[in-house]
């Protein structure tokens, strides 16, 4: 069982002069290493959520705590330097290089500059930046990569808890694509626990091991995005998530999950149809099988050893079951 890493314990937040709270008697826990997506409409109360985890935005009644740890029994400076923090503008320092801003923390946190230097191209490395960007200035990088910077730059005193809000937002389709793939595989590798704020329910699928469906202040529903689509608790949540949508559950089971064995006669023929990664998708199989007219897709190892095969009649029983 994962440690738990945020806890929060029937937290509200009720602004001034506000007729109800934008976060209702709240308790939410997440495990540690976890990715957590948050998602609903503009104004249901899950920035305010993420922004009550480094006290931006103090809660009105309740607690909570990271590992233990009572948020309000910290100094407000020492928390915020513990958590990563990335927003959708960004906030790098215009009048400083890119080595300068992801070494911001660091060297408020007193490292030594062979472990600062040394800090900065492991970043640079991580976030696929050139090394030669190091002496550049923010406004001479494209907004991807500028965004790039600022995950760095969060990630850079290695904090455990990332806190993400709409962080990829202003970014455009294809450069948005590919740093959610980027993240996500950064966050498998380090591991670190991130609260990620998003109004795209393809993003708050597609990136989160688990999901948080808010509406008016309150969690509708806590779980797996897979589970969400299949199950979800309420008509908010399935019209929110288009629950219906075959398409979304398709690519959240890996082929791995769902594929059958290759039968006697299989294995002479199966370098005739196309192949897949185990770790690839049941969307991605079905596009593949309609691309080239076969009946069935080989699933394969990373040695290229096939595993098994997706035919049509596994994507039928999703979509039955």
């Amino acid at each position: 069982m994962s440690k738990q890493a945020i806890v929060f314990d029937r937290v509200s937040k009720t602004f001034p002069k506000a007729s109800k709270p934008s976060v209702n008697e709240t308790s939410l826990e997440i495990g540690q290493g976890s990715f957590v997506t948050i998602l609903g409409a503009s104004g249901c109360g899950k920035t305010t959520l993420l922004k009550m985890v480094n006290r931006i935005i103090e809660p009105s009644s309740g607690t909570i705590s990271i590992f233990g740890k009572d948020i309000r029994q910290q100094p407000l400076t020492e928390l915020r330097r513990s958590i990563g923090y990335v927003i959708q503008q960004i906030g790098l320092f215009p009048h400083m290089t890119i080595e300068q801003n992801i070494s911001t923390v660091p060297e408020i946190l007193g490292w030594d500059r062979e472990k600062i230097k040394s800090r900065v191209k492991e970043l640079m490395e991580l976030v696929h930046l050139p090394e030669s960007f190091s002496k550049r200035y923010p406004h001479q990088l494209s907004g991807g990569q500028q965004q790039r910077v600022g995950i760095a730059r969060a990630m850079a005193g290695d904090p455990e808890v990332l806190l993400m809000d709409e962080p990829f937002g202003a970014i455009d389709a294809i450069t948005r694509g590919k740093l959610q793939d980027d993240f996500k595989q950064i966050q498998q590798q380090l591991g670190k626990t991130v609260i990620f704020v998003t109004h795209d329910v393809e993003e708050a699928l597609k990136l989160g091991d688990k999901m948080i469906v808010m509406n008016e202040g309150t969690i509708q529903q806590y779980d797996t995005p897979l589970r969400i689509l299949e199950q979800p608790a309420n008509e908010f949540v399935s019209r929110l998530v288009q629950a219906d949508d075959l398409f979304q559950r398709l690519h959240l089971i890996r082929a791995e999950d769902s594929m059958i064995a290759l039968d006697g006669h299989d294995p002479a023929d199966a370098g005739q149809y196309p192949r897949l990664p185990a770790g690839a998708s049941l969307k991605d199989a079905l596009q593949l099988i309609l691309k080239h007219g076969v009946p069935y897709v080989v699933i394969e190892s990373v040695n290229g050893q096939p595993l098994g095969k997706i035919t049509m009649a596994n994507l039928y029983s999703v979509e039955g079951g």
